[in-house]
């Protein structure tokens, strides 16, 4: 979903792009892609793969990492950067404050503690982020929430949260059953508005080293996210059932109401092309036999990790 985004605003751009993955549909025209198994790659593959890619005397505007990387290829990449000069993106996780429900955070909200990290999604997320910032490159990182675009699964929060089912589910008329009722904040952001924050924030000196919230300024209510969608598809919203997630599982922490904000003047300076209608109608777009089969990609790759 990101790197089809990263590849578009590329190429308004004037820009090359190359992207390194396990994307399924890496012989698709007009994108170049080289496919790496990351899970088997031996230590230096990726960085090998990169400068092979990319040869000495190109300049590189920008590098970004997605996903899919564990901490030590990350330390690969940044390695890479630091070598060739070019400035690196990382997208990570707000889930990563200690925030409360209820409360507004921004970049001063501290960060967990690898002790107080008590899932493996959070520990593996502070690992990244530390294989990153103890590098030497010319890094920033991105956090942000519930990304929307064409190869993204819908449904923001428990017990819909990226359900593959949700548009059979809505048509079904069967009462959703979403944490809090549905009056739970959520911060959105288009994958195309992300993308061209990544390329942002590397031309920009002044987010190197830093950690910065990009999300779209306003936060949506979670019944309206459905309520949305529910009528992009001539539907009317179903009922809405109550459900209480275990409060000590990982799905409590994601249904926490918290509206995500920055205080970095360069995401203050962001455009931003889509809102939640826009993003959703582009999530949309994909004819839903496609839809049904990213879900089962997606569940895949979960699996074997």
């Amino acid at each position: 979903m990101i790197g089809r985004a990263l590849h578009d605003v590329a190429q308004r751009r004037g820009l090359s792009f190359l992207s390194l993955s396990l994307d399924p549909d890496a012989r698709a025209d007009g994108f170049a892609n080289l496919q790496l198994d990351f899970a088997t790659a031996p230590e230096g593959a990726i960085a090998a793969a990169l400068e092979q890619a990319v040869p000495a005397g190109i300049t590189i505007p920008a590098l970004c990492i997605i996903a899919g990387l564990s901490p030590s290829q990350i330390a690969e990449v940044a390695g890479f950067a630091a070598r060739r000069g070019g400035p690196l993106a990382q997208i990570s996780s707000c889930l990563l404050y200690r925030a409360e429900a209820g409360s507004v955070v921004d970049e001063s909200t501290a960060t967990l503690t690898e002790r107080e990290a008590a899932f493996p999604y959070l520990r593996l997320k502070l690992a990244e982020e530390a294989a990153l910032t103890g590098t030497s490159c010319d890094w920033r990182l991105l956090r942000t929430n519930h990304i929307l675009g064409q190869g993204g699964l819908l449904g923001c929060i428990p017990g819909h949260n990226r359900d593959p089912r949700l548009l059979d589910h809505l048509r079904s008329g069967s009462p959703l059953h979403l944490a809090r009722g549905g009056q739970v904040r959520v911060s959105v952001i288009h994958a195309e508005d992300l993308a061209a924050a990544m390329l942002d924030f590397c031309a920009d000196p002044s987010t190197r080293g830093q950690i910065l919230n990009v999300v779209h300024p306003e936060p949506v209510m979670a019944d309206a996210y459905f309520r949305q969608l529910a009528g992009l598809l001539g539907l009317a919203m179903p009922a809405i059932a109550e459900l209480q997630p275990e409060p000590e599982g990982f799905w409590a922490l994601t249904a926490r109401d918290i509206h995500f904000t920055s205080r970095h003047p360069a995401v203050g300076r962001l455009s931003f092309r889509h809102d939640l209608i826009s993003a959703l109608w582009d999530t949309l777009s994909v004819d839903e036999a496609a839809y049904a089969a990213l879900g089962s990609h997606m569940q895949g790759r979960l699996n074997e990790r």
